[in-house]
């Protein structure tokens, strides 16, 4: 399997997390801030892989691409892990820290201010998937975690099917969470249910 540069693994990390709009080259480009130029180069290289498909909507000049995941292609799966996993390594002192709340959960997300102003974060956010019957031990590793930190950890675990609800409500926060955080714990997992959200909002 051959890493994408770096505009092509945003671009795949981008379709991911991010279920509430159908994305076109214009809008990938603005929300990572790259030309169009740029991203079409590196959206013709996912095509071409079979990462990505490009479907037609309008017509004449108004025209445009709406970009999809191409699901079928089993690599993309395991490439979008690898993606997520490298992310998580930049955050190894969290890692560190939520280890135990990240074993006993499905997956564990980090995000927030923590992530791009950490001196000047209030809290420590964190939202995770795991079954009902893991939420108490998961807030008992929390409790003996927060004992080592100056920061408030503010966590929130749901199951599969609470933390899907909050998104298609949309609850902003949520939203906000699974697009722009970091998942420490948990990568598969968070792919597959990423990919079944996508494939609810068909």
């Amino acid at each position: 399997m051959v890493t994408e540069s770096p505009t092509g693994k945003n671009v795949l990390l981008l379709l991911l997390k991010d279920f509430s709009r159908r994305h076109t080259i214009t809008s990938i480009a603005k929300e990572l801030r790259l030309s169009r130029v740029g991203v079409w180069k590196a959206l013709k290289k996912l095509e071409k892989k079979q990462y990505t498909a490009a479907e037609p909507i309008g017509s004449g000049k108004t025209s445009a691409s709406v970009i999809t995941m191409n699901w079928e292609n089993i690599l993309v799966e395991k490439s979008l892990s690898l993606y997520l996993a490298e992310e998580a390594l930049a955050q190894r002192r969290w890692r560190v820290n939520f280890a135990e709340a990240g074993a006993e959960s499905g997956f564990l997300v980090l995000y927030g201010s923590i992530l791009y102003s950490p001196q000047q974060a209030n809290d420590i956010d964190l939202v995770g998937v795991a079954g009902k019957s893991k939420f108490i031990s998961i807030q008992k590793t929390l409790d003996r975690a927060q004992k080592t930190l100056h920061k408030k950890i503010h966590a929130i675990h749901f199951t599969e099917a609470e933390l899907e609800q909050e998104l298609r409500k949309p609850n902003e926060a949520f939203v906000a969470a699974v697009k722009k955080g970091v998942v420490l714990f948990g990568q598969e997992n968070f792919v597959r249910f990423m990919k079944k959200v996508h494939a609810h909002g068909q």
